[in-house]
């Protein structure tokens, strides 16, 4: 779900949520003065209150949801911001599936490497870049980076193969 946020200097107004983005741009879509920009590579959005009546009634899907110029200072735009925000009405597995063939994928990648003899470990808890599997030969001292478990990880579907790919690219580079 996404929180529609109306901000101007330093106020700002949580007004209505909706199920989708789309669906929170087609209700901005019909205020006066709204416009949807790219800068830098970001989508900014915007009100222009001039361009708003004293005041208006917007109706969406049986609705209303009334809008008046009188709410914002005039000489200033006023920032659409969406929030996402979870709906715990809707149970939602999706979490729970994703760690689950997560940790599938993980298993199945240490035994494959246990089964050539190396060891493998999870690193990386907690990070920016999110955790990653690391790997050694028994007898060594490093470990080396084979992987970071992200949703590309989980979309592997025959991960001895990957993890076959993976070390043959990291043995090439010690040559």
């Amino acid at each position: 779900m996404y929180l529609l946020g109306l901000c101007q200097n330093d106020s700002s107004k949580d007004l209505v949520a909706f199920e989708t983005l789309e669906e929170g741009r087609e209700f901005v879509a019909q205020i006066p003065g709204y416009t949807l920009e790219t800068e830098d590579g970001f989508e900014v959005e915007y009100v222009n209150p001039k361009h708003l009546p004293d005041y208006m009634e917007i109706v969406f899907n049986g609705n209303i949801v009334p809008l008046s110029r009188f709410s914002f200072e005039p000489e200033e735009n006023v920032d659409i911001i969406w929030k996402e925000i979870s709906n715990l009405s809707v149970k939602n597995d999706e979490v729970k599936a994703y760690i689950e063939a997560r940790e599938v994928n993980f298993r199945k990648v240490k035994a494959f490497l246990e089964s050539k003899g190396y060891e493998a470990d999870r690193i990386y808890f907690g990070s920016e870049d999110g955790e990653a599997i690391v790997y050694r030969n028994k007898d060594a001292k490093d470990w080396r980076f084979l992987c970071h478990l992200d949703p590309m990880f989980v979309e592997i579907e025959d991960v001895e193969e990957y993890v076959k790919e993976m070390l043959e690219d990291t043995s090439q580079g010690d040559e």
